[in-house]
């Protein structure tokens, strides 16, 4: 892919400030320009939007004190490196998933996505109100960095398949396309789970060597055309219930900053954030309707069996994972764990309870 840079903020504040007749304020001698990795490219639903959003919302509030220059995934080498540049202060921030660190601890997984865990409101709260974003430091703190919420990929879909998913014997044998914890469930299911990088899925299916995949949700799955592979997408996702993006600061250029930008910052990061969440719900309402009307794509559901079933197994990966896990990652799961069990009480006394009551055989006001 074509090198491609975008400097964002340069003049955004001022410009606004004369165009409204109001003078524009006294801006500080110490501008500075950081540099943010972007973990999606170009092409890709939404994140590269988001990240140099992001950058002009830091550009706007901080009076261009303080510009983005947005990098693709692999400007500066590997993007599996992004951590340790960031850490070193290579470059000064990215906007990642946390799962990309994973080899690191179980830690790192937790604050992406877990198998039958918190979707991402329920994220928010645990981060927020329920102890969090304090273990989300403390887990970043030993390398140097400080991470925010910073947007999502959205609830997924279970996967692609060429029939339906009607019994568990229909996972015997079944070669199938999947990423971290969703490997050992499919391991335990009887299939043969292949890790592929998105743009190996198609020669893969062509060459006969992959039955079945699954890759992000509707947007994503159209923009990249994967959704001409096969006729059925099944939902729910069991392993990847919302995919959290975190925007990580190197922690001594953070330390550095004056506190009005810190807040800038931590402001901007949850703004974008909020936004995202929106754009990408949006997004895929959108898509799925294109699924079944322009593609003629079956969408279907996995059976109750099914769920249960996998849902045993997560539950006994996640108990081998904490057992084997250094202390400081099993008290964030822990406290995932515990979140988890307070919000689903509440949750289902409300918010499950109204969407189930929605789907009775009721005539309900259509748009007009």
């Amino acid at each position: 892919m074509e090198r491609r840079h975008f400097i964002v903020g340069a003049g955004l504040a001022a410009t606004g400030a004369a165009a409204s007749g109001f003078p524009a304020p006294a801006l500080a001698s110490d501008r500075q320009t950081w540099r943010m990795v972007s973990r999606w490219p170009e092409g890709f639903p939404d994140q590269m939007d988001a990240a140099r959003r992001l950058a002009r919302r830091i550009a706007s509030m901080s009076s261009d004190r303080l510009t983005i220059e947005v990098l693709n995934a692999n400007d500066l080498g590997p993007y599996g490196e992004t951590l340790d540049r960031v850490s070193n202060g290579e470059v000064e921030m990215a906007r990642s998933l946390s799962y990309d660190w994973r080899d690191r601890g179980i830690g790192f997984d937790v604050f992406t996505f877990m198998p039958f865990g918190l979707t991402e409101s329920e994220r928010v709260i645990w981060l927020d109100h329920l102890g969090g974003q304090a273990l989300w430091d403390g887990l970043y703190a030993p390398l140097g960095v400080k991470p925010f919420l910073a947007g999502t990929v959205g609830p997924q879909s279970f996967g692609w398949f060429a029939e339906p998913i009607t019994s568990l014997d229909q996972f015997q044998g079944l070669r199938f396309r999947t990423t971290g914890i969703g490997a050992d469930i499919i391991e335990a299911l009887g299939g043969i789970p292949r890790v592929l990088a998105p743009a190996d899925i198609g020669p893969a299916i062509e060459a006969d060597e992959l039955d079945a995949f699954e890759l992000v949700g509707p947007a994503v799955d159209i923009a990249l055309d994967v959704h001409r592979h096969f006729p059925v997408c099944m939902f729910p996702s069991t392993n990847q219930t919302a995919g959290s993006i975190e925007l990580i600061v190197n922690r001594e250029r953070w330390d550095a900053l004056p506190v009005d930008l810190r807040a800038m910052i931590a402001t901007a990061a949850r703004a974008e954030h909020h936004e995202n969440v929106a754009e990408v719900h949006a997004g895929n309402i959108a898509a799925l309707a294109r699924l079944r009307a322009e593609f003629g794509v079956e969408i279907a559901m996995l059976p109750e069996d099914a769920l249960t079933r996998m849902g045993e197994i997560s539950s006994r990966i996640i108990d081998r994972l904490r057992s084997e896990a250094a202390p400081e990652h099993r008290a964030i799961l822990d406290s995932y764990l515990q979140a988890r069990a307070g919000i689903r009480s509440w949750r289902e006394l409300t918010e499950i309870a109204f969407a189930q009551a929605r789907t009775l055989p009721f005539d309900y006001p259509q748009p007009g």
